[in-house]
């Protein structure tokens, strides 16, 4: 088996994981940071003309088990660093209102894969035809399952915005994993655009390249905002020590330099950091 069809499996085997694992015998927290008092949603203004939405995809407590973090030769590390045996984490999807648009970044695993993210969406009163924009950090289903239902597109007013450099990475693919994507993305016909990380976005979005986690993985910052979508996946954890990866980072050096990067441009900016799989609202206002 050629090194390229390994990391293939890898890269879905990952996403699997990741959906599954979740303990729900906890209660989903509610409120948070912001007025927020929906359950599972936070709402909480982030600096002038922008409101800043979290909306939890799963239900219940989310933790992820030390050993996904193991590595070659960190177990001992891990384990010193998060005694617990776990770390706490989430699936989350951030809605951001800025110059009159409703923006969605990501979608969750969709309701068919046991997603929240549109019965918490219309108990925030927000409805998937609000959605002006849909902007996505990376392809991993947990991030586009909520994009299609029945193979028809859910945000019917959107316009979505995906990284070039991820589209291609995943046309590249083969197996039912990568059909799954290209069809869901297929789903929006000329809805779709792909960008490249010279143009520029509507709304005043930056998109950065944050690759490692996955080929085309982006995080988007929109004014003091940095959605960094799957720059850490155990936050307690890796923010100790940044050189841990969890096995889903499909090439670890390279989500290393990008997780290093980005947290040392959050300090240095004073930004507010949403990342999907964060604990609690997802929201660190500082790093």
């Amino acid at each position: 088996m050629n090194m390229k069809r390994i990391k293939t499996l890898r890269f879905f085997a990952a996403a699997a994981v990741l959906a599954a694992c979740s303990c729900a015998d906890a209660k989903q927290p509610s409120g948070g940071n912001g007025d927020g008092a929906t359950e599972g949603v936070t709402v909480q203004d982030a600096g002038p003309g922008i409101k800043l939405t979290t909306i939890r995809d799963d239900d219940g407590a989310k933790r992820m088990p030390n050993k996904l973090f193991y590595g070659d030769n960190d177990s001992e590390k891990v384990e010193r660093l998060s005694p617990e045996g776990s770390v706490e984490s989430s699936i989350s999807c951030y809605v951001i209102e800025t110059k009159g648009k409703k923006i969605l970044f990501d979608t969750g695993n969709g309701a068919a894969r046991g997603g929240k993210l549109l019965d918490r969406m219309k108990a925030a009163g927000i409805t998937p035809g609000d959605i002006d924009m849909l902007v996505i950090t990376h392809f991993h289903m947990d991030h586009i399952g909520g994009m299609v239902q029945d193979g028809k597109a859910v945000f019917t007013n959107a316009e979505v915005y995906v990284p070039e450099k991820e589209y291609g990475a995943w046309q590249a693919m083969s197996g039912a994993g990568a059909k799954t994507v290209m069809e869901t993305m297929g789903a929006y016909g000329g809805r779709l655009h792909r960008f490249g990380y010279q143009d520029a976005l509507p709304c005043g979005i930056k998109a950065m390249p944050a690759p490692g986690h996955t080929p085309g993985h982006t995080v988007y910052q929109v004014g003091k905002v940095l959605i960094v979508g799957d720059l850490m996946h155990g936050f307690d954890l890796q923010i100790q020590d940044l050189s841990i990866c969890p096995d889903y980072d499909m090439d670890k050096d390279e989500a290393v330099k990008s997780r290093k990067k980005y947290v040392d441009y959050a300090r240095k900016n004073k930004l507010i950091v949403a990342g999907m799989h964060f604990p609690g609202n997802g929201v660190k206002t500082s790093l």
